[in-house]
């Protein structure tokens, strides 16, 4: 009843008002819709600020709940600690020992993978090289380079490829086991064929081994070995006449041969002999093998020296690692003194005293034969003629 009442009024009051009087109305009522809303809105904010505030308090709640939960088993945990300590520490008092122990028994812990290596570390041959007029002996030297692990079941052998160098039996050796930075040394006999290489040989050397754990493994290395062949040379000439002249000359020829198994280098003949002067050696040079040369010189004989003389003939020569060798050959000869013409008339007149007699005779018969051949030659024609004249 007062609603309608009242709105009717209204609508009276509204129908009657003029429009300037409206426009004021409305004006005056989008102010207070305006005020309401300003009023109502940050109460709203307050609101929602607050729901947002409770939440996030919750939260914190949780979250410094499961905190102190952490903390009460940490707490629970370093309890145990502190009594597992207080038990150690009765147990060994101390501990400082035990901290310094625990690395070792990780590090025993920690499994090795290393691979050992067993290493040639050097060689000796016997007299620095090998040659067939002998035995010869190579002395192998090998480490064990790792610093924990020994190796075991060793197998090692040796041998030319070129088979000119032979070691003895088979040329392998067996080791049961080399330490961990041990030392082993292997001396091996080894020989050289008659028609061997001059020079380097290369020899290899195999090493297989096992570890500890049964793997196996092998090594390789390569020894230079020098080999040499005996220098050998045979010659002949190298001798006098039984007799020589005061001021001839002497022609000497030497012939040197080759008989060795490598070239010879620098061969040359020297004379060292008592009233001969050779002016110098005779060069013959470079001599292969299975061949010969010839060294020839002329010697002065002595214008002054008479009677039995003897001295030296030198022969000298290197092989190719320019090893010198030396022979030599003892010489004699008679020198006889220098006979002018008037002398050996002289000598063979005192060998002849009666040359005179032979000469006289000689005339004779010549001066009868002369006389006597032609006057039997006269008588014979005369004869013939007579004959005929009758």
């Amino acid at each position: 009843m007062w609603q309608s009442h009242t709105g009717m009024i209204g609508l009276r009051i509204t129908y009657r008002m003029s429009l300037t009087e409206r426009c004021d109305y409305m004006k005056r009522l989008f102010i207070f819709m305006l005020c309401l809303v300003v009023c109502i809105t940050p109460c709203l904010a307050v609101e929602e600020s607050s729901e947002n505030v409770t939440e996030a308090t919750e939260i914190t709640t949780e979250a410094t709940t499961r905190k102190a939960e952490k903390t009460t088993k940490k707490s629970e945990s370093t309890t145990k600690k502190v009594k597992t300590t207080k038990k150690a520490e009765k147990v060994e008092p101390d501990v400082d020992e035990e901290r310094e122990e625990a690395p070792e028994k990780n590090e025993e812990v920690q499994e090795d993978n290393s691979q050992p290596r067993l290493m040639v570390t050097g060689y000796v041959v016997e007299n620095d090289y090998l040659t067939p007029e002998k035995e010869g002996k190579i002395t192998v030297t090998l480490q064990n380079m790792h610093p924990a692990k020994s190796v075991k079941n060793i197998k090692l052998s040796i041998g030319d490829e070129a088979d000119e160098i032979r070691p003895d039996g088979m040329g392998t050796k067996y080791v049961s086991s080399i330490g961990a930075g041990k030392i082993y040394s292997w001396e091996i006999g080894v020989s050289v064929i008659h028609s061997a290489t001059v020079g380097e040989h290369k020899l290899s050397f195999v090493c297989e081994y096992e570890d500890e754990f049964g793997s196996g493994y092998s090594a390789n290395d390569t020894l230079r070995v020098q080999v040499r062949q005996p220098a050998k040379l045979d010659y002949d000439g190298a001798k006098l006449p039984v007799k020589v002249v005061q001021e001839d000359t002497v022609t000497l020829n030497v012939n040197l041969m080759n008989t060795g198994k490598s070239t010879l280098y620098n061969c040359k003949v020297e004379y060292d002999i008592e009233g001969l002067e050779s002016g110098g050696s005779s060069f013959a040079g470079e001599i292969p093998v299975g061949e010969s040369k010839t060294a020839t010189a002329n010697l002065r004989v002595d214008s002054e020296k008479t009677g039995n003389v003897k001295g030296t003939i030198k022969i000298t020569y290197e092989d190719a690692f320019g090893k010198t060798f030396e022979k030599e050959q003892e010489v004699k000869t008679l020198i006889e003194k220098k006979v002018v013409k008037a002398e050996k008339k002289e000598e063979e007149e005192k060998k002849n005293p009666l040359w005179w007699l032979f000469l006289l005779g000689g005339l004779v018969v010549g001066g009868g034969l002369g006389f006597g051949i032609p006057f039997a030659i006269n008588s014979k024609k005369q004869r013939e003629e007579d004959e005929k004249r009758l």
